[in-house]
């Protein structure tokens, strides 16, 4: 059986390298240089050869070094993410969720929280509507697309329907009643593109709008919030400013609607599906979703 070298020696040494010093490194393992230049030595020892030279002004590593530095981190990073994985809390659920979808979902989690507070959801937003659960640290996502993915199990939140919204008090000081008074408006993006103004303004039917006019936003909910801010008119989903809506923050001008075929889905790994957490929240999230 081939003997491996010492483990704590191998952390001490992607210290050392990381710092090219010994007293830095003794410093931030709170151990004296002694200790450290010991653990160097024992490695140096099992390998037979130098990992570092000793400098004036401080260490560099020797071509061995250099070769065994990049393995050493990859392999502790990897020990480091899936003991992360192991060691959470059984009763965490860790939730990937785009910022745009967070007007709609906080309401539900926190509901769900004060149904179930043996449960704890912890959540993380992102520009992004896609998860990589094998390099992502979460349980479980929301994701947009006209697919959930590969390798998961997906549950249809709603299908994405698309409308202008404005704030009240816009349509008050410029006229907004039929879609080609849209030309006098600042039309908001949620995207770079002008994907989703492009569209909606070809299913209506105004060829007299400049669907490029107006600013771009990363995100939909920055379009949004500009929108309620009486900056102009944004293109929003319906089911993500209802509330808004009904809060009269913001206000649909028009009843025309653009059901775009793509949706929002509550993901999570086919591996963990029969855990407690996963059910718990999919079959309570199933049945508030409207």
């Amino acid at each position: 059986m081939r003997r491996l070298p010492p483990l704590h020696a191998l952390q001490i040494f992607a210290t050392v390298a990381r710092h090219r010093s010994f007293t830095r490194a003794a410093d931030q393992l709170c151990i004296t240089q002694g200790a450290v230049s010991r653990q160097i030595q024992t490695l140096e020892a099992h390998f037979g050869f130098p990992l570092f030279k000793r400098h004036a002004k401080g260490l560099t590593l020797t071509p061995e070094g250099e070769q065994l530095l990049p393995v050493v981190n990859e392999s502790f990073a990897r020990i480091e993410d899936i003991s992360m994985k192991l060691t959470r809390q059984r009763t965490d659920l860790a939730l990937k969720v785009p910022t745009c979808v967070m007007r709609w979902m906080l309401p539900r989690i926190m509901r769900f929280q004060g149904e179930h507070p043996e449960l704890h959801v912890q959540i993380t937003t992102a520009w992004q509507h896609d998860v990589d659960f094998s390099n992502e640290p979460f349980d479980a996502a929301i994701v947009y697309g006209t697919s959930p993915g590969a390798g998961v199990c997906a549950l249809p939140l709603f299908d994405e329907r698309l409308t202008p919204v404005c704030a009240p008090e816009l349509r008050q000081t410029n006229r907004l009643d039929a879609v080609d008074d849209l030309a006098r408006h600042t039309l908001l993006h949620p995207t770079r593109d002008h994907r989703d103004w492009r569209a909606w303004l070809a299913h209506a039917g105004a060829g007299d709008v400049d669907p490029d006019r107006g600013p771009s936003f990363d995100t939909l909910d920055l379009a949004t919030n500009a929108a309620m801010q009486g900056f102009g008119v944004a293109i929003g989903d319906v089911t993500l400013v209802d509330d808004d809506v009904g809060a009269r923050r913001l206000e649909r001008p028009f009843d025309i609607v653009l059901d775009t075929g793509a949706r929002y889905f509550f993901v999570y790994p086919e591996i963990i599906g029969n855990q407690r957490k996963i059910r718990a929240f999919s079959d309570w999230i199933e049945c508030h979703r409207d």
